[in-house]
């Protein structure tokens, strides 16, 4: 089924059925037709025996992108190879060899003619006229992520407005279903097409509310968001219909809604529709985090560390990261787990995809399926509509961060299994898989090892994570790197606070001689306290504050030297007796001492038994 086939795949196969219904007698046609669809200026390099080159200036899919390492361009791909193979009725293989994707200013492509004569045979070509609108929808679904892909990289405000076709011209000219439709939700003109597949031939359709004839409609919406909407329902006949819902200005005072309908077993046209939905929510998801935390994301060069353990795990991490391995990362709370993972991604050839986190332990058991999978309309109650992609969708091509994987409960383990196995999700309310393609990365504060053995963890799931495993010290096993934290946290108050605070000598041997339970998390939260009640520039031991659940644990408690010697024989000496199962003489020769010797080591500590 088309619902399986990669994005790429099908915005080739679209991009093949437009240029299949172009009108071509000649090769030296092609540029100007091509041109004519809005798709980039296309030039003729060289046509020798088998072989042509073309030169694709403003391309519509990739041009004025940054680089992200590959070619883009499988909608134009798709439209050469159609064209082509409709001109020399031979098979066609085009093969994209210069692009934006790739840092060249301009697009090239070769295209291999074969003697055999034959077509690739899509069984989803559409007539001329149709082909008009899945080339509006084609257009509408590149540019919506082309937006998309901007809104990654931070170019918030080179977002285009998207504009599906002309109204009036889909109007006239398309086989499918249209009907406009006034502010009050009024039909002022509907088409044939739609009459028929609504099934109400000799009604009088025209003043009639919108709703009337087709349910879950809900203009005002339309009117209010200013953008397109999508959504599906059932027919009078049985059949799902598929409606686009978008205001227009009819060059009038007053504003007008168009409603295009289509039957939903177009998968080409159910799939570019769905592309133009998945990525307006991706949209609105990373400006709303992006909202939340305005700062540039982790890269490897941002963590510094002098600790020898830390440093073999960024090692590790770093060769991990330009693998699709996926990543299990363990650590205390606090310890940077999800910069960690930040830093994986950036290091990563998906680091112009998207990377979305998910905190398994802070969404309701009830609602995690619908959140890492999506729903389709009607799944529950309350379910948007026209359904929604979940997390697993909104990362393809991506990273998705399953932080808090070991409170993720059993039932939900199983679902995850298999969508990590089998690679693709299927929404909740629905029976079609979807095929995505998303590195995951997992982390957990817990001992999933333990929780295997207990049963509160699925033994496949966790040697499925288990890949590459990530074990991140605490804070009080990496003392040295305090000073760089401490200097990092600090340079981000001061320029967001405008302040120039720097910390005191003997609020940083404060600092150091703490144990940190909470690890960075609670270091930052210190440090933001203390900028708070810092009168002057300088921090001071008095502003730190350091107080847990009440208790004062600012300074370890310092032992007389020989105390912690005293300390330290005793339990050496213990050690000895265990191994050597009580047998003194075996047990002073390990110590290095004589059997008299330890006989009153043993008096002096109470050792000896009555």
């Amino acid at each position: 089924m088309l619902i399986n086939t990669s994005k790429h795949e099908v915005y080739y196969q679209a991009g093949y059925s437009i240029g299949s219904q172009l009108l071509v007698n000649a090769l030296e046609e092609i540029p100007a037709k091509i041109g004519e669809l809005g798709m980039g200026d296309l030039k003729l390099q060289s046509a020798k025996n088998d072989k042509i080159i073309v030169k694709w200036h403003e391309c519509l899919t990739c041009s004025h992108l940054l680089p992200i390492g590959e070619p883009q361009c499988y909608l134009e791909t798709g439209l050469l190879a159609g064209v082509l193979n409709k001109l020399f009725k031979k098979k066609v293989e085009v093969k994209e060899t210069k692009c934006w994707g790739t840092g060249e200013k301009y697009c090239e492509m070769e295209a291999t003619i074969y003697p055999t004569s034959t077509s690739e045979g899509f069984n989803f070509v559409f007539s001329e006229e149709s082909n008009k609108l899945l080339l509006a929808l084609a257009v509408q679904s590149v540019q919506a992520n082309k937006n998309y892909q901007k809104v990654l990289l931070g170019y918030m405000n080179d977002v285009k407005e998207l504009s599906l076709s002309n109204v009036e011209t889909l109007f006239h000219m398309m086989p499918f279903g249209l009907i406009i439709v006034d502010s009050q939700g009024k039909v002022v003109e509907i088409n044939k097409t739609s009459v028929h597949m609504l099934g109400i031939g000799g009604q009088r359709v025209q003043g009639r509310l919108l709703e009337e004839i087709i349910p879950l409609t809900n203009y005002s919406e339309i009117l209010t968001a200013g953008k397109p909407q999508v959504w599906t329902f059932q027919s009078t006949k049985g059949e799902t219909i598929i409606v686009i819902g978008m205001p227009f200005s009819a060059r009038v005072k007053n504003e007008y809604m168009l409603f295009q309908l289509l039957p939903a077993e177009r998968e080409l046209v159910y799939h570019l529709l769905e592309s133009i939905t998945k990525s307006e929510i991706g949209i609105e998801y990373n400006y709303k985090v992006r909202e939340v935390n305005c700062s540039k994301p982790f890269q490897f060069n941002h963590i510094r560390t002098l600790n020898w353990c830390f440093k073999n795990v960024l090692i590790l991490a770093q060769k991990a990261a330009k693998t699709n391995a996926t990543i299990l990362i363990v650590g205390e709370s606090g310890t940077g787990k999800g910069v960690l993972a930040q830093a994986i991604h950036q290091e990563s050839f998906r680091r112009h995809g998207p990377f979305i986190r998910v905190n398994c332990a802070a969404i309701p058991s009830e609602l995690l399926e619908s959140e890492l999978f999506g729903y389709e309309e009607g799944a529950f109650t309350g379910a948007k509509r026209g359904g929604k992609p979940g997390k697993f969708e909104l990362a393809d091509g991506g990273t998705i961060f399953l932080d808090e994987i070991g409170d993720m409960p059993l039932s939900m383990q199983a679902k995850l299994l298999t969508v990590l196995q089998e690679k693709v999700v299927e929404r909740l309310g629905s029976t079609k898989a979807r095929k995505i393609d998303v590195r995951v990365i997992a982390a957990t504060s817990r001992n999933l090892e333990k929780m295997v053995q207990e049963g509160c963890f699925r033994e496949d799931l966790f040697y499925r994570l288990n890949v590459v495993k990530l074990l991140l010290p605490p804070l009080r096993e990496r003392p040295e790197d305090i000073p760089f934290l401490v200097e990092d946290i600090l340079k981000r108050i001061n320029e967001e606070c405008g302040k120039k605070l720097r910390i005191s000598p003997a609020a940083m041997e404060y600092l150091l001689s703490y144990s940190w339970p909470g690890n960075v998390r609670e270091l930052e939260n210190v440090l933001e306290r203390a900028a708070i009640l810092a009168e002057g520039q300088e921090i001071q031991p008095q502003h730190l504050m350091i107080d847990y659940f009440g208790q004062n644990k600012s300074i370890k408690k310092i032992s007389p030297l020989c105390e912690v010697q005293m300390e330290a024989e005793k339990e050496a000496i213990i050690r000895a007796l265990e191994a050597f199962g009580g047998e003194k003489s075996r047990a002073a020769k390990a110590l290095g001492i004589s059997r008299q010797a330890l006989y009153a080591k043993m008096v002096r500590y109470g050792l000896l038994k009555k």
